[in-house]
């Protein structure tokens, strides 16, 4: 499980779009046991991958530099 900034910093998606996807439900999340914020399962790391995809084509088109 990942938590919103350990996604963030791994596919390069912006913190507050990801807290986007998670209100409009298209990213399944559940509450962090612990602490404040969610945990996103294992399961939702192809629809983190294709979100990362979009921002790197759309910062290659835009000239801008592309995370990894």
């Amino acid at each position: 499980m990942l938590t919103v900034k350990e996604a963030s910093e791994t596919f390069g998606i912006p913190r507050g779009t990801l807290y986007d996807y998670i209100k409009k439900g298209k990213l399944e999340v559940i509450r962090h046991p612990l602490g404040w914020g969610f945990l996103i399962p294992e399961s939702e790391i192809p629809k983190l991958q294709a979100i990362s995809d979009f921002y790197a084509a759309k910062a290659a088109k835009e000239g801008e530099e592309v995370r990894p």
